[in-house]
């Protein structure tokens, strides 16, 4: 996720040092782009000379409700110094623009949300590989099955099998004693071999971000806390001291 993140002690300001810090921007003007040199390492390291500096590490990815894709956005994740956590605000503007950080108050407070069955998915599927061996009460009888077994899972005792769109967003595949009651709840209204079909194709679709996966879309929210409630990590701190740069 980042290089190199540091954090001036003295300010309470954060930098990301990355390999593009000293490439230059380029923008577009009176139809013809422009080159324009930059250095935001510097800038950042020539404000703060003479500071105590310090290597944060990311704790957590950041998370955003807007898709990975998007370029402008707003993003926040959990870092430390090693002895203390820090939440961390991440945004810009513009795409043109480098990312800017800071130090909020709180710290990230998650919710797994509810799990979602991928109804349309399931029903485009089966009538694509079964039609018309299985009819469309079936479908909506299966479908049905899915959603009641669905509802007594915990979403986290769930593995992860791939993700989202977007950091809050999640497919999970199925436990096998999950399908073997949904087929139980089928039995009465498809025959053996027909069950043997959806048994076929719930194995096949319950990988990845198939059909049979559900989805979870989970929430976040930032939550305050005081300085005693926040968990403290073992490691020493890890400090540079910037002298005449």
């Amino acid at each position: 996720m980042m290089d190199a993140l540091i954090r001036c002690i003295e300010c309470n300001e954060i930098f990301n040092m990355t390999q593009g810090d000293t490439s230059p921007r380029y923008t577009w003007h009176e139809g013809e782009i422009k080159e324009e040199e930059s250095d935001d390492r510097d800038a950042f390291l020539q404000k703060h000379k003479g500071h105590t500096i310090e290597k944060l590490t990311s704790l957590t990815p950041p998370i955003s409700d807007k898709p990975y894709t998007e370029p402008v956005k707003t993003s926040f994740f959990e870092a430390t110094n090693g002895t203390k956590r820090f939440l961390i605000k991440r945004w810009r503007d513009t795409i043109e623009q480098p990312f800017t950080y800071e130090i909020i108050d709180g710290r990230l407070d998650f919710n797994h949300g509810k799990i979602g069955v991928q109804t349309h998915a399931i029903r485009k599927q089966l009538r694509a590989e079964y039609d018309p061996s299985i009819s469309e009460e079936q479908i909506n009888y299966f479908i049905n099955a899915i959603h009641k077994e669905a509802e007594k899972i915990d979403p986290a005792t769930l593995m992860v099998s791939a993700e989202g769109e977007t950091p809050l967003i999640s497919y999970y595949h199925l436990g096998d004693a999950t399908l073997e009651r949904i087929l139980i709840r089928c039995q009465d209204t498809f025959n053996h071999d027909e069950l043997e079909l959806l048994r076929n194709f719930m194995r096949e679709h319950n990988e990845y971000d198939g059909v049979m996966t559900v989805l979870v879309h989970k929430e976040f929210a930032i939550k305050p806390v005081r300085e005693s409630e926040f968990p403290q990590t073992s490691h020493l701190e890890q400090r540079i001291s910037l002298h005449n740069r």
